[in-house]
Parts: structure tokens; sequence; C-alpha cells
């Protein structure tokens, strides 16, 4: 199944700006830049699921190895 608009668009915020695994990007970080949309949550939830991401807290979101490797090889 495909990844979601926003959730390809989050990655692909991942690519522009921490080009490394294990890069953390904050909530308010991601708000400033999507907005408060609550689909921005639900493509948080749809990465981790998918081992794309890690949520180590309620305000931080780390990119993992496996999504660290999606985003370079085109999945976003």
């Amino acid at each position: 199944m495909p990844l979601s608009e926003t959730a390809c668009e989050i990655l692909g915020f991942f690519r522009e700006t921490h080009r490394k695994p294990g890069a953390r990007v904050t909530m308010a970080t991601l708000d400033a830049h999507f907005g408060t949309d609550p689909a921005v949550a639900v493509a948080i939830s749809e990465l981790k699921q998918r081992g794309y991401v890690n949520v180590p807290d309620a305000g931080t979101v780390e990119l993992t190895d496996l999504g660290f490797d999606a985003i370079h090889r085109g999945v976003a």
C-alpha cells in the first residue's frame, strides 16, 4: 500500500533538511512547515507503523535507518 501524500511530504522534508539516519525534528518544526493539520499526526503514525520513523516522545520525530534508506530509494 503506498504512503499517503502527507507521509511522502514529511519524508521529503527529512530528505531536504536532515540527511542522516537518527535525525530528529520537533513537532513544532513540522507544524511550522506543514501547519497544524491533523493529517500530519496521521502521517507520522503511518510512518511509525512502517518503521520509517521513531517517536521517542510526544514532541519529537526521529528518522530511522529504514526511513533513511526509503528516502534515498525514492519511496517519497
